[in-house]
């Protein structure tokens, strides 16, 4: 099929009987995608909300809570990868596929199920060893997949699409961050440019795309290491090709320099003075340490992480069946439904007290599964014992050890 663009429909006729095929207009699908000169709009996603939502109603009621988690990241957060791989989603998109997500995990395939999530959202999507439960964040996951378009404009790859860009908007010399034009594909990709520098370095080499001031280069951002020196500045954007082309690199300031922005200007010259240009294209490496970029890296990198106990981390690492995994998590994260629980969802019962004990004591986690004379005894018949005077993670530590 032959789809014309900025071209008469009499020179269309003629290449499509030259080449005898068939005649197209945009917008169009290709491969599932929509493909258009404007920017999809949320109903040309449809087709990929339908998808999920077939698969949701096909999910089984019989799958344990650790086989709906393992369905919702395999499947339901996969189903959308090749569309966040090209265009950044509609936030609509994005919440209904997190919809059918959340229904996945919790109530299975029950369109009628009213059964409450047992974690927020947010915790869901945290990363297992920072204690979540591992599944995908789709906007984060999007974002990490579209860097990779920035990875191979940067180290100038030999795609149409990347010579193409170079050559309409930036053979004057002037860089991304104060040139974005181009297409609404384009441009959604520049938004995740300070997230790519963030991760980056540039390794300098005829310096054509190192920006002197705001790039990273010798381990240093000069805007961030000499920012008096950079208050003086005549030119905020120039390259670092542009540095080495001046003779003498004190008349790009302001003259004179304060005492402190000249010692900074002292140790910067000192800088660019041992920079050894060549005639080689710039390449960018990562703070994961290698040149290649690596989506699931740069996820890591984007995604919030937070100090917790050890203990959620060997939880995964080891040996147990995944549904018992899955319920040791929602018990070291006070999410089972005890009747503390129930009472701080405002839901009435008769008594909260744990009913296996007489000791009236609040039916919590703690009591349940380490305090209650029950549970004692329980834990006493594979040989464990509970040390008096210590929290809920010690005992957990000390279980590890008399295992």
């Amino acid at each position: 099929m032959m789809v014309p663009v900025n071209i008469s429909d009499q020179k269309l006729d003629t290449l499509s009987r030259t080449f005898n095929c068939d005649k197209g207009s945009l917008p169009f699908t290709y491969l599932g995608i929509p493909l258009g000169i404007s920017k999809p709009k949320v109903i040309d996603f449809s087709p990929l909300v339908t998808k999920c939502e077939r698969r949701l109603i096909s999910t089984s009621l019989y799958l344990t809570q650790a086989g709906r988690l393992q369905l919702t990241n395999s499947v339901f957060t996969a189903l959308p990868a090749f569309y966040m791989c090209t265009f950044s989603l509609h936030v609509s998109i994005r919440k209904q596929i997190d919809k059918y997500r959340k229904h996945c995990l919790w109530r299975g395939s029950d369109d009628n199920s009213r059964i409450n999530a047992k974690a927020a959202w947010t915790l869901v999507t945290t990363a297992k060893e920072d204690g979540g439960l591992g599944v995908l964040d789709l906007k984060t996951q999007n974002e990490a997949l579209l860097l990779k378009n920035l990875h191979k404009f940067f180290n100038r790859a030999d795609i149409p699409w990347v010579k193409l860009i170079w050559e309409k908007y930036y053979s004057n010399g002037k860089l991304l961050n104060h040139t974005r034009k181009g297409s609404f594909w384009w441009k959604d990709i520049l938004k995740l440019l300070q997230k790519f520098k963030g991760m980056a370095s540039i390794n300098v080499q005829n310096g054509k795309s190192c920006l002197f001031w705001d790039d990273l280069w010798l381990g240093k951002i000069p805007k961030i290491e000499f920012p008096e020196l950079y208050s003086f500045t005549k030119k905020p954007s120039m390259t670092m090709a542009d540095a080495k082309l001046n003779q003498s690199l004190i008349y790009s300031f302001n003259l004179p320099l304060s005492v402190e922005a000249y010692e900074q200007f002292l140790q910067l010259q000192d800088l660019v003075i041992h920079f050894n240009q060549t005639e080689r294209e710039d390449s960018w490496s990562y703070i994961w340490g290698r040149n290649d970029f690596s989506s699931r890296r740069a996820y890591k990198q984007l995604a919030d992480s937070r100090q917790v106990h050890p203990t959620f981390r060997w939880l995964w690492k080891s040996s147990c069946q995944h549904n018992h995994k899955v319920f040791f998590w929602l018990l070291i994260q006070d999410r089972l439904s005890t009747r503390n629980i129930l009472r701080r969802k405002n839901m009435f019962l008769q008594s909260y007290n744990c009913v296996l004990c007489n000791e009236l004591v609040e039916e919590t986690v703690e009591h349940l599964f380490l305090h209650c004379e029950f549970a004692k005894e329980c834990w006493s018949i594979i040989g464990l014992t509970i040390p008096l005077g210590q929290e809920s993670f010690q005992i957990l530590d000390s279980f590890r050890r008399q295992l």
